[in-house]
């Protein structure tokens, strides 16, 4: 399985310049390596652990904030965020637990269809590298499947490194209304 090439995503999402899915193990990052190696414990024999299995609190404390856990139903597929981390809620402005993808801003919520999509298909771990307008450095977003029943991909974790970056993203997502909050 890791003999895939890398997933690339570009298009026109704009601020996004470029999303390049790339092996997870081949991040070099103490935090998305804690989350896959953790992954890969809770998995066992399964290629995807079970979400009751997934204990969060087992994980790094640094990685809480920026954890989102996903329900993934329906056909045609939704994503539902089951968990936000509260760190998600300094850049994008506004908490999305219990709220589907699609009540993100158009870009964002594309672009992050179009990433956990690839999952479903890989079915295993990827880290994607993220380019926007005026961020120098790329964000790193880890997304890896759970499946209650063995065989299908019923939730979504994702991990997404912020250091260096979340100043830069702020100016991404406008101030919530006050009719949104």
């Amino acid at each position: 399985m890791k003999n895939l090439p890398p997933i690339v995503l570009d298009g026109n999402m704009p601020p996004v310049v470029k999303t390049v899915a790339v092996e997870a193990d081949s991040v070099d990052d103490p935090l998305i390596q804690a989350c896959v190696a953790y992954w890969n414990d809770v998995s066992g024999a399964a290629f995807a652990p079970r979400w009751s299995d997934f204990h969060l609190h087992e994980l790094p404390a640094r990685v809480l904030p920026y954890v989102l856990v996903l329900d993934v139903v329906g056909e045609p597929v939704e994503f539902i965020y089951r968990y936000w981390g509260s760190g998600h809620t300094q850049y994008h402005r506004r908490d999305y637990t219990g709220k589907p993808l699609t009540a993100m801003a158009a870009w964002s919520a594309t672009l992050l269809t179009q990433q956990y999509m690839a999952v479903l298909e890989a079915r295993r771990p990827l880290v994607f590298l993220n380019t926007y307008e005026g961020v120098e450095n790329p964000m790193r977003s880890l997304r890896m499947p759970l499946s209650d029943d063995g065989e299908t991909i019923t939730q979504m974790f994702a991990f997404v490194g912020r250091r260096g970056v979340t100043e830069d993203m702020k100016t991404l997502f406008p101030s919530p209304s006050a009719g949104d909050r």
